[in-house]
């Protein structure tokens, strides 16, 4: 991947990030690695709206989805992870 590929690759995941509900749902899974039916049930969000901000964040390489079983299991990138960490630390 060259510089310009990157920085746009970048600039998705940033986007993708603009929305509370997103952050919300980074936040979470820079902790743990976790299921829709338990992002549904801490955000108090619908299963539809869920879904939609889990495929954005999806497509802009925030985060990777596993199947594990009957259900998907959702935990960040590395690239991602290490950003929010970064981040987050306090001082």
């Amino acid at each position: 991947m060259d510089e310009r590929e990157r920085r746009l690759a970048w600039t998705a995941v940033f986007s993708a990030l603009a929305s509370e509900p997103r952050l919300q749902i980074v936040e979470l899974l820079s902790r743990q690695t976790v299921q829709c039916p338990e992002i549904q049930s801490l955000l108090k969000l619908s299963q539809p709206a869920i879904s939609y901000h889990l495929t954005k964040l999806e497509q802009a390489g925030v985060l990777h989805k596993e199947r594990q079983g009957t259900r998907n299991c959702y935990r960040l990138q590395k690239g991602v992870a290490n950003l929010v960490r970064l981040i987050t630390e306090e001082d």
